[in-house]
């Protein structure tokens, strides 16, 4: 028995390539909102650590992915290495002015939050939002 197949459009937008210059000048700015809003809310170690605790915050470009990665230090003596690092949030690049927000669930899934938002936007989102709160 022959089988169908239709087209049919999925409503998610077609990701945007960027140059080189234009990726480093984006993250540039995200790499500033990360010195300004994540890096100060980094605490000491504490005095008797058993558990994983945050030590470092970064970005880096995933295809038209902007990612925001948390750098965790594990003290504890079964760990299989000293640190780890997760990505906790990803800006996906649209258009011009045209960014998509989202948030990394507790199963790794990622939840789209916000769509169609501007990059300054997007930080406000960071700085207000539960979701990416250090």
């Amino acid at each position: 028995m022959p089988r169908i197949y239709a087209w049919m459009p999925t409503g998610i937008p077609p990701k945007c390539k960027l140059s080189k210059w234009q990726k480093q000048s984006l993250q540039s700015e995200a790499d500033r909102f990360v010195t300004e809003f994540y890096k100060p809310a980094i605490k000491p170690p504490p005095d008797d650590p058993r558990f994983n605790y945050i030590v470092d915050y970064s970005t880096k470009w995933h295809g038209a992915y902007l990612q925001f990665i948390a750098k965790y230090a594990c003290p504890g003596p079964n760990a299989f290495s000293p640190f780890f690092e997760t990505t906790f949030a990803r800006l996906g690049y649209f258009g011009p002015n045209s960014w998509n927000i989202w948030a990394r669930r507790h199963n790794d899934q990622w939840m789209l939050l916000r769509s169609g938002m501007t990059l300054p936007e997007c930080f406000e989102e960071m700085r207000t939002n539960p979701w990416f709160q250090p």
